[in-house]
């Protein structure tokens, strides 16, 4: 009879398999316990003693609900998973020492080593996510931070932690905001990129915290919501986000930088590969990433607005107003600049003209504060005049009150008193009806006026409450004031809006905007520390026509004085940098066309062709211009270029002599061929409104004094912005050289020597570099937003100007490329079967191999 050799089982080996199976239980318990302690429990440093004696009290919080009932049930996961575990190695320990099998001791023991190689696993895992390295494989070490900027983060403040934050908006740029293939597939490797750049970022300790958020994703608003429930600046700044964006907070500041500004779509590039569809992305610099963490911190740049009417500030948002620079405000603030502004005249309430303006360097407080008391004296005067008159009416109304009953002469001698024409009884009734009408009039106008009253004073009454105004209107000394205002300002902005478009007429008069010497001065010497400046100035040509029987000589003579006065000291200082500011304005052709079409003036507008900006190539003996090849760069990721139209520019040029001190090519910025320069940009028009006279393009004779000047009548292209970086003039900083330079001037067609002795002088001098950019519109950054093109030109150029090279577009280190492969329908079937079959079919064949090979031993 066969026995079974099997091991019966008693009830030994079942104690032994309940132990081993709580065992196994309590150690799937403290698996599933522990990821849930990570997210529910406080944060427990474990590399230190201190961390790990602070365990029992965290898990006993947490057994007693104080974090919520998914760390109470973590809790006690591990709590009870290691009492089981502890229980079954106690059992197998006293096993082994009283009496145990040979073959449970194997197996025990085999239990134990699987035991002791999991927790060794673990304990391996635990220790690798605190002491891990990085090991980049690449060839240009892509994915490794340059030396000095680990240093620098590795300097950071743990106690002032850097938030990163990736925001995937899903529209990669303004100036692209439709989504295509190219956009998304930019996208998706940016986001890709960035994911890579930033784990690199938590190598550095705990000072950083990265998050990544999806607009579209499920649970995208709470998950913002507790991202920034404790950090408002980052939640108003992710809010105004317009772009996928990448966000630094740290101390209550907040610095954005966008996909683009990170890598740059190509769009142009990615369509140029013969051998079919390419990804083009030009990356800006790990450094232009590391750089916002580390001045997320610092002083955000100041910027000064300098305008002459509190209706052209940065902070006049009324949804009609065309003058106002509130675009810029926008634009500039969400890249981290702070912009103020500063109103330079004063006086507008009881000014008949020009010269009754006053000179003034208030902020826009105060001026808002004198336009409140202007418009409350204003209210108080219509409320007196109002008052008076219901007081005159209802006293007539009281004389007829008196006067009614008595004969009709007496009545009709009371009314002549006080009405013109004839009086007859028939009409008396006709009178007091109006008389009584007048005087409602005049009772519901004097109600009007008490109302106005009260919103003046308690629009003032608020403004009021803010102090500073008051006390910066104690000061009265205007260059000191100015002065002041200016000391830790790091770039101003000079916006002079004149003529919007010259078919309709002259805009604000140019003498408007004039610079009193104090003024003027004052922004010498802030130029003079090499701090730049961005002046947008429109043309300066009044209206003058021509007189009856008036030579062209003496209009000319004439026409000069009208210039002369238009211009002040800011535009002589400018010239001092070798800047020439043009006199005429640029037409184009087709505007005057448009008018005679339209038959009423201003009626017809027409299409203007776009700004042309200088492309790098067209001069190989000069550098490119730093603004221009940022902008042409930008408009490659929308495969087009900036295109940006203006009416009525004003050339802007450098003089020849003044491009050599130039690192790069200064005028960056030309209109279309098909325009015209003119001293009469402005059509004339009869008593019916129709056009008289219209402009038209007269080129300067050969006789004329302003032949080959910058004054003559030509036909374009144009320039009409410039770019300089150069040291300031030596006349500036020594005043005995300027009168030297002068006579200099005077003797050097017949002095050489003298000319030259002072070019070596003045190479001597120190003199700070200074960097100016003067565009010929003043009206190119109006407007309450502006549009894609005239904002990335905006913050290319005070980009420049600042300094901020590391934001401007670059494409000098090696572009990143991902071709798409074309398939046609039979390669892409043979991958389909491949992929789908062919893989499966090797791995079972190598399995069955192995299964053969196994069966021979």
């Amino acid at each position: 009879m066969a026995t079974d050799s099997r091991q019966r089982t008693t009830w030994g080996s079942r104690f032994r398999f309940l132990i081993r199976a709580l065992g196994a239980t309590g150690f799937m318990a403290v698996v599933v316990g522990l990821p849930l302690a990570s997210v529910s429990l406080p944060r427990v440093d474990l590399v230190s003693w201190s961390g790990w004696r602070s365990v029992p009290d965290v898990l006993k919080a947490g057994t007693d609900g104080a974090h919520g009932d998914l760390a109470k049930f973590a809790a006690w996961a591990i709590i009870g998973g290691l009492g089981a575990v502890a229980l079954a190695l106690v059992a197998e320990a006293l096993g082994l020492l009283f009496g145990a099998t040979r073959r449970a001791a194997a197996s025990t023991t085999a239990t134990i080593g699987a035991i002791a190689a999991v927790v060794l696993l673990v304990f391996v895992n635990i220790y690798s996510f605190s002491h891990s390295s990085r090991y980049d494989c690449t060839r240009d070490q892509r994915f490794t931070l340059p030396a000095e900027l680990a240093g620098e983060l590795q300097r950071l403040r743990t106690g002032t932690p850097t938030t990163i934050v990736v925001l995937q908006m899903h529209n990669f740029g303004t100036l692209s905001p439709k989504r295509d293939s190219y956009t998304k597939a930019a996208e998706e490797k940016v986001t890709e990129k960035v994911r890579d750049l930033v784990d690199q970022f938590r190598q550095f300790g705990p000072q950083f915290n990265v998050a990544v958020l999806d607009s579209e994703a499920f649970g995208y608003e709470a998950e913002l919501k507790k991202l920034t429930q404790d950090a408002p600046e980052l939640k108003s700044a992710i809010d105004a986000a317009p772009e996928n964006s990448i966000f630094f907070y740290a101390n209550k500041r907040v610095q954005r930088l966008s996909f683009n500004e990170f890598m740059q779509l190509d769009k142009t590039a990615s369509k140029q590969n013969p051998g079919g569809e390419n990804l083009v992305l030009l990356p800006q610099g790990i450094d232009t990433f590391a750089r916002r963490v580390l001045t997320v911190q610092e002083r955000r740049p100041k910027v000064a607005v300098c305008v002459v009417h509190e209706l052209l500030t940065t902070n006049a948002d009324a949804p009609k107003n065309r003058f106002a620079l509130a675009g810029l405000r926008k634009s500039l603030t969400a890249q981290g600049y702070d912009v103020v502004d500063i109103v330079l005249k004063k006086g507008w309430a009881n000014a008949r003209a020009l010269t009754d303006l006053k000179p003034a360097a208030d902020t826009r407080e105060e001026s808002a504060l004198e336009r409140l008391e202007w418009e409350l004296e204003s209210a108080d005067a219509a409320s007196v005049s109002a008052r008076a008159e219901v007081a005159q009416f209802e006293a007539i109304h009281g004389l007829i009150e008196k006067i009614k009953g008595r004969p009709w002469e007496e009545r009709k001698a009371f009314y002549q008193r006080f009405v013109r024409g004839t009086v007859t009884e028939d009409n008396e009734s006709s009178l007091l009806a109006y008389l009584a009408k007048r005087l409602k009039r005049a009772q519901d106008e004097l109600e009007e006026a008490g109302k106005k009253k009260q919103e003046a004073e308690k629009r003032l009454a608020e403004a009021m409450k803010d102090e500073r105004p008051l006390q910066d209107r104690r000061v009265t000394d205007v260059a000191a004031k100015f002065t002041k205002q200016l000391a830790d300002v790091d770039l101003l902005i000079v916006p002079r809006y004149t003529t919007e478009d010259a078919m309709e007429g002259p805009g604000i008069e140019a003498g408007l905007h004039a610079l009193s010497k104090e003024q003027a001065k004052v922004v010498k010497e802030f130029m003079k520390q090499g701090k730049p400046v961005l002046a947008c100035l429109g043309p300066i040509t009044p209206q003058v026509p021509p007189a009856p029987g008036e030579s062209t000589e003496e209009f000319d003579k004439r026409l000069a004085l009208e210039l002369t006065g238009a211009s002040d000291d800011f535009e002589k200082m400018l010239a001092e940098r070798g800047i020439e500011l043009g006199r005429t304005v640029v037409l184009f052709d087709g505007e005057p066309r448009a008018i005679t079409r339209g038959g009423q003036l201003g009626s017809s507008a027409s299409k203007v062709p776009p700004v042309r900006l200088t492309d790098p190539s067209t001069n190989p003996a000069l550098r490119a211009n730093p603004v221009a090849s940022a902008a042409l760069l930008t408009g490659r990721t929308a495969e087009e270029a900036l295109d940006i139209e203006l009416r009525a520019v004003r050339p802007v040029a450098l003089a020849s002599e003044w491009q050599a001190r130039q690192p790069f090519a200064a005028e960056f910025a030309f209109t279309a061929a098909d325009s015209w320069n003119t001293f009469q940009p402005f059509p004339r028009i009869d008593r019916s409104g129709r056009p008289s006279w219209m402009p038209k393009y007269t080129p300067t004779g050969i006789d004329d004094p302003k032949k080959g000047t910058r004054d003559e009548e030509r036909r374009g292209p144009f320039p009409i912005a410039v770019a300089v970086e150069s040291k300031i003039p030596a006349a500036w900083v020594d005043e005995d050289y300027g009168r030297q330079e002068a006579a200099a001037a005077l003797l050097s067609p017949l002095d050489g020597i003298f000319a030259t002795g002072l070019s070596l002088a003045a190479d001597k001098l120190e003199r700070p570099t200074q960097r100016t950019v003067v565009f010929g519109s003043g009206t190119l950054f109006n407007a309450l937003k502006l549009a894609p093109p005239e904002e990335k030109l905006l913050l290319h150029t005070v980009n420049w100007l600042t300094a901020r090279e590391d934001r401007l577009p670059k494409s000098d280190l090696p572009a990143w490329q991902y071709p798409r492969v074309e398939l046609d329908d039979r390669t892409k079937n043979l991958w389909q079967l491949g992929t789908g079959i062919g893989l499966p079919l090797a791995a079972a064949y190598m399995g069955l191999l192995a299964m053969m090979r196994r069966r021979m031993r």
